[in-house]
């Protein structure tokens, strides 16, 4: 499955591509070796892409596990993604709620895009994901402009704390009944620092932590089920469960030399 959808996105991004008037050539500031020339060809090989799809993949597959299940496990009934992307979180998420009644809600500008170009790249990303159902909802617009807030559960998933704090003052006076927050591969200080300050001063009418998922805190007005491995602990005074650390490599490590030996 994973092979399919990864296949699917090199192949959305190839075709949309193939028609950009842009510039003669577009290097990629996040892998140097790779570019795009005005014809819209990959100048490297597939490999060059499976390094590009790893850096959008936001999270690992153990949180995407965690994730996945407590999503479905919610009696949320709409559940909305900021900042879809490519659409690597949506497809885990939606492999996991396709047989319910949930509505998943897509929401991205797309603002490093030509605006003419915007809503077919979307289409594309909804099409790798479920080309047939209607319970995928594409919405072409920035955060700071759509009302999420009267979805059930929200994702953040915001590339830079200057798009996620102004949706972070939003949430203090909303009435979402769950949202998932924080730096699930830690590397922005900022996006980091505003999360755990939102828990720990501000109750956001209602909204405490359940779980916290390697970076990740999902937080809900109720209690919500996860049918994974959790241990129970504290925040700031609130109760919370916890996902077991996934081993490292020091630990893989030995369980090889033990393999070995």
């Amino acid at each position: 499955m994973k092979k399919y959808f990864i296949k699917s996105v090199f192949v959305l991004i190839s075709i949309f591509f193939l028609n950009s008037a842009y510039a003669a050539s577009v290097s990629c500031s996040f892998l140097s070796e790779t570019t795009i020339s005005k014809s819209g060809e990959w100048l490297k090989d597939e490999a060059d892409f499976m390094k590009l799809y790893d850096m959008w993949e936001g999270f690992s597959a153990e949180q995407y596990s965690y994730i996945t299940n407590i999503i479905k496990n919610s009696d949320a009934k709409t559940i909305c993604e900021l900042g879809t992307f490519v659409g690597s979180t949506a497809k885990r998420v939606w492999d996991e709620i396709k047989d319910t009644d949930k509505e998943l809600y897509l929401v991205d500008n797309y603002a490093f895009l030509p605006k003419d170009k915007r809503q077919k790249f979307f289409n594309a990303v909804k099409s790798t994901i479920d080309p047939n159902t209607k319970n995928i909802k594409c919405i072409l617009e920035s955060s700071h402009v759509y009302d999420w807030t009267k979805h059930n559960f929200v994702l953040f998933g915001h590339h830079d704390a200057d798009h996620m704090l102004p949706d972070l003052n939003t949430l203090i006076y909303s009435d979402v009944d769950y949202v998932l927050l924080g730096d699930g591969t830690p590397r922005c200080f900022q996006r980091t620092k505003a999360t755990y300050e939102f828990i720990s001063q501000m109750s956001g009418h209602g909204l405490r932590p359940l779980y916290y998922l390697q970076g990740l805190i999902v937080l809900g007005r109720k209690d919500v089920k996860c049918d994974l491995p959790t241990t129970n602990d504290y925040l700031f005074g609130n109760k919370i469960k916890f996902m077991p650390k996934p081993k490292g490599r020091y630990l893989k490590a030995l369980d090889e030399l033990k393999r070995i030996y």
